[in-house]
C-alpha cells in the first residue's frame, strides 16, 4: 500500500516555475471585443449518480441534464468524477471532474477527449499541482481549478505561480473566491472565471441554479464553446435572487476606448465595482446601468462585478498587453527530477534490503551441557 501511495511522489516531476510578472505593455486588451451578443448560459459542474453511488449523486445523468435544460440552460453541463458522461450518450457538454486526493484539488476537464487517471492521492505541492494539471490539459481542450478555496485546494501561493490551466472556479454553488482569481491575474495570468453549481442534487435549491456561466457563442458545438471560454468572452453569474431571475440584469456590451473601459447592462439599475492589481477597488458606481473606469498608469488589469437586485455578475478583466497576451510556462527540471527519482529507487531499494535482512531467520548453534559427557560419580 505504502508503494503504491508514493509511487506518484517518486515519479512526478520537479519543475522551475517563472516569476510573478503583472501584465504590462501600452495596449489594453478587451476579451469582449468580438463578441456577438449571442450569450448561452451553461453549468459546467453538477454530479448524477455514478460509480455505484458513492459520488452522493441522487439522480442519474440524464436527469440531471434534463433538470437544467428545463430551467433554461443552453448547456447542461454533467461532471461526473472521472467519468464524461456525453461519451455515454447523455446530452451534455464533453466535460468531466478529475481528482482523487484528500486535499480536494480538483479540476475540471472541459471539452475532455479521455479521462486521465493520474493523480497524487495525499497533499500536493506546487510542482505536484502543476504536473497533474499537465497531464488533464493533454487529454481536454481546457482546464479548470475546481473549488479552489475548499480544503486550501489552491492558495494564493500556489496560484502565483501555476501555469497551464485556463480557468478558476470563482463561483462554486453559494460560495464565492475571489481573492485568489486576483492573485493569479496579479501575478500575470491570463485565466478566466467559471461559475458553478456543483451541485450533487438537483432538487437542492441552494445548489442548483445558484451560480452559471454566460458563454459569447454561436453554437453549443465543442469547438464554439471551447474557443469562447478560451478567449474569455463569457462572464460568470451568482444568483442572490429567485431561480428564474436568470436574464433580469444581463451584460449588454463591455467597449474600449483609448484608455476608458465602458461597460453597460441590459435590465436593473445596479452597483458597479471596478476591481485591480491585488484585488483593491479602483471605482464603484450606484444605482445605474453603465459605469466607465479610466486606466491610469498603475493599473495592470482592471475587471468589473456588477451587483444587481437578482444577481452578482462577474466580467472577465480588461488587462494591459503589448500586442500579445503573455503565456508563462513552468519547465520541468530534468536534473532535479532524475536526481528525485534516482534518490529515491536507490532508498527504496535499501529499506527493502534492510526489511529483507531483518526478516531473514537467524539460525543459532545449539549449546550443549558441559558436563553431558562426564561420567557421574554418587557419593
Amino acid at each position: 500500500m505504502a508503494v503504491l501511495v508514493l509511487t506518484p511522489y517518486v515519479w512526478g516531476p520537479i519543475y522551475h516555475f517563472p516569476d510573478p510578472n503583472p501584465f504590462r505593455g501600452s495596449e489594453l486588451w478587451n476579451p469582449y471585443e468580438a463578441a456577438s451578443g449571442s450569450w448561452l448560459r451553461a453549468n459546467l459542474h453538477a454530479h448524477g449518480k455514478a460509480w455505484v453511488g458513492l459520488t452522493n449523486g441522487q439522480q442519474p445523468d440524464e436527469e440531471v441534464a434534463r433538470r437544467y435544460s428545463n430551467l433554461g440552460y443552453d448547456l447542461p453541463g454533467v461532471s461526473d468524477y472521472q467519468k464524461i458522461a456525453a461519451k455515454r450518450g447523455v446530452g451534455t457538454f464533453p466535460l468531466y471532474e478529475h481528482g482523487y486526493n484528500i486535499q480536494k484539488s480538483h479540476q475540471i476537464a472541459i471539452g475532455a477527449h479521455s479521462v486521465e487517471w493520474f493523480d497524487f492521492p495525499l497533499w500536493q505541492g506546487l510542482s505536484n499541482h502543476q504536473y497533474v494539471i499537465d497531464r488533464v490539459k493533454r487529454k481536454a481542450e481546457l482546464v479548470a481549478l475546481a473549488h479552489p478555496s475548499s480544503r486550501d485546494a489552491y492558495s494564493g501561493d500556489i496560484l502565483q505561480y501555476l501555469t497551464g490551466y485556463d480557468l478558476v472556479e470563482i463561483v462554486n454553488g453559494p460560495f464565492v473566491v475571489e481573492d485568489v482569481w486576483d492573485t493569479a491575474l496579479s501575478s500575470g495570468h491570463p485565466v478566466w472565471a467559471v461559475a458553478n453549481d456543483d451541485t450533487h442534487d438537483v432538487t437542492d435549491p441552494k445548489r442548483t441554479a445558484a451560480g452559471w456561466n454566460m458563454i459569447d457563442a454561436p453554437t453549443t458545438g465543442t469547438a464554439d464553446i471551447v474557443a469562447a471560454l478560451r478567449a474569455g468572452r463569457s462572464y460568470a453569474v451568482l444568483r442572490t435572487g429567485a431561480i428564474d431571475a436568470a436574464q433580469l440584469t444581463v451584460v449588454d456590451r463591455v467597449n474600449v476606448q483609448d484608455r476608458t473601459v465602458s461597460v453597460t447592462v441590459s435590465g436593473a439599475p445596479s452597483k458597479f465595482t471596478f476591481v485591480g492589481q491585488d484585488g483593491a477597488v479602483r471605482k464603484t458606481v450606484k444605482e445605474t446601468t453603465r459605469a466607465d473606469y479610466t486606466f491610469n498608469d498603475a493599473d495592470t488589469y482592471v475587471r468589473t462585478v456588477i451587483e444587481s437586485p437578482q444577481t452578482v455578475l462577474y466580467l472577465n478583466p480588461v488587462v494591459r498587453y503589448d500586442g500579445r497576451l503573455p503565456v508563462p510556462a513552468a519547465k520541468v527540471d530534468v536534473a532535479s527530477t532524475w536526481l528525485l527519482r534516482g534518490s529515491s529507487l536507490i532508498g527504496g531499494a535499501l529499506l527493502l534490503w534492510a526489511y529483507s535482512r531483518r526478516r531473514r531467520p537467524v539460525t543459532r548453534p545449539v549449546t550443549q551441557p558441559a558436563l553431558v559427557d562426564a561420567k557421574r560419580t554418587i557419593a
